[in-house]
């Protein structure tokens, strides 16, 4: 599975073009474009060549995997639905990883972030926790959009009771989007009326002022927690740079955080309709 997601993103490096904002942080080598007046710097050179030897290890490594025996699969002869299959099976692999990391402590050593140690190398390197507090960050927004909490919708019950586990074992779980800090109140009634924060003890992470950033949330929340794993729905919402990159072949070696700390997941909260989400070009009109 992991093979064919990285065959796509390969694929997907035709259609991405070399649009660079201001806020982009400093990711060497050709993965990302760089404005007319930057120039090549003392060191470029080193780094391009790391980041082609994490390339060509990453693609190793995908190799193996993908030559590996196929285990036999069990064929589900309930009626559900395809769709409600692919959703079930991503939230449980989130629940069981998530649960997994914290088994057994205080006998484990602390685990490693899914925050990445240095995003500029394009390596799977993850950073140290600094407090033994694990959580669980899963971003609200659709990718381009933002979470619609005006709108019916529903969450899936494998989520939900999933969640209510992870809570038992003692792991937070913090919401993130790019709403503003003033959404609060909205964002934390659907996630109770959806049965995803039944109680409103949750933690959001919201945007606090013109330009903020989820980079520099998910970067505030990893100084004082373990971030064990981050669900989302598109790549960037594991790190910005995948905004960026030009040529995504350069981040294969990120291929292998998936299920490993980084989880692709269907929207928390589904709509309910058709109604359009707010796009993230509205953001500044809220």
């Amino acid at each position: 599975m992991r093979a064919i997601g990285i065959l796509a993103l390969v694929a997907a490096s035709l259609a991405l073009q070399g649009c660079v904002a201001a806020v982009l942080p400093v990711v060497a080598g050709a993965a990302v474009t760089r404005t007319a007046t930057d120039g090549k710097k003392p060191g470029d050179d080193a780094r391009a060549e790391q980041q082609r030897q994490a390339a060509l290890e990453a693609q190793a490594k995908l190799s193996e995997m993908a030559a590996a025996p196929v285990p036999e699969v069990v064929v589900q002869t309930s009626p559900v639905t395809p769709d409600a299959l692919v959703e079930s099976d991503a939230f449980s692999e989130l629940i069981r990883y998530s649960a997994d990391q914290v088994r057994a402590r205080p006998q484990r050593p602390l685990p490693r972030s899914a925050i990445l140690a240095d995003p500029s190398t394009l390596r799977e390197t993850r950073a140290a926790c600094p407090v033994n507090l694990p959580t669980v960050l899963i971003d609200l927004d659709p990718e381009n959009s933002l979470f619609p909490f005006e709108a019916e919708g529903r969450a899936s019950p494998v989520l939900v009771d999933g969640l209510k586990q992870l809570r038992e074992a003692d792991i937070g779980i913090v919401w993130i989007s790019g709403h503003s800090a003033a959404m609060a109140g909205d964002i934390r009634a659907a996630l109770k009326n959806s049965g995803l924060d039944p109680d409103a003890a949750d933690q959001l992470l919201l945007m606090r002022y013109p330009g903020d950033r989820k980079q520099t949330r998910r970067a505030d929340l990893a100084k004082v927690s373990c971030i064990i794993a981050i669900a989302g729905d598109t790549r960037n919402d594991f790190d910005e740079l995948f905004e960026y990159l030009v040529n995504p072949e350069a981040a294969l070696a990120l291929e292998l955080l998936i299920g490993q700390g980084w989880f692709l997941v269907p929207p928390a909260i589904a709509p309910a309709d058709n109604r359009t989400t707010p796009t993230t070009d509205q953001r500044q009109s809220q």
